[in-house]
């Protein structure tokens, strides 16, 4: 019971610091996942991955200026690697330069925390795995063209004590409105 009320005061916390830092946006974004490619093809039981990590998301940036610092958060609910929803809440640092009149590029690196089911302990079934809050970062990569964008990151495999993960690269969308 104590869990179930701490679980629900921290999304309460966390819907309250979204909706009130994204007022101070300057971009918003709609986000809708893409594509996943793994370093390793195949789970521990054998199985393939999932390549096609459909979902969405929202972001907001502080971007006002091009060859300058600004900050991103973004919010995404996808379908993972294991074919279960997994929810991410991430944070990034990120510097914009424009190649042309419509086009663009920026390089960042985000911090996320990502709600979803810890499929990697040892002696647990994908079926018995439980959802825990794992943390990470990963250097990021956007192209813009006008409205739209295309997002790359990278997390690699780490593999210390009972953290373990399989490398992944992730390509998704935005639109700006």
């Amino acid at each position: 019971m104590v869990e179930n009320m701490i679980e629900a005061k921290m999304k309460y916390f966390l819907i309250f610091i979204l909706s009130f830092s994204s007022l101070f946006a300057s971009e918003h974004r709609l986000l809708l996942s893409g594509f996943t490619i793994h370093e390793k093809s195949h789970k521990k039981n054998g199985g393939e991955y999932n390549g096609f990590n459909y979902g969405a998301g929202y972001e907001f940036t502080t971007f006002e200026h091009y060859n300058e610092l600004y900050f991103a958060t973004n919010i995404t609910v996808i379908k993972d690697s294991h074919n279960k929803p997994q929810y991410t809440l991430s944070g990034s640092p990120n510097i914009r330069f424009k190649l042309s009149t419509n086009t663009a590029v920026s390089f960042g690196l985000a911090m996320f925390g990502m709600w979803k089911k810890d499929n990697f302990k040892k002696g647990v079934s994908e079926e018995e795995a439980e959802y825990d809050l794992l943390f990470g970062a990963a250097p990021l990569s956007s192209v813009y063209y006008k409205n739209f964008n295309v997002n790359f990151a990278y997390v690699p495999t780490i593999s210390h004590d009972n953290i373990k993960t399989v490398g992944f690269a992730i390509m998704y969308f935005g639109w700006k409105f």
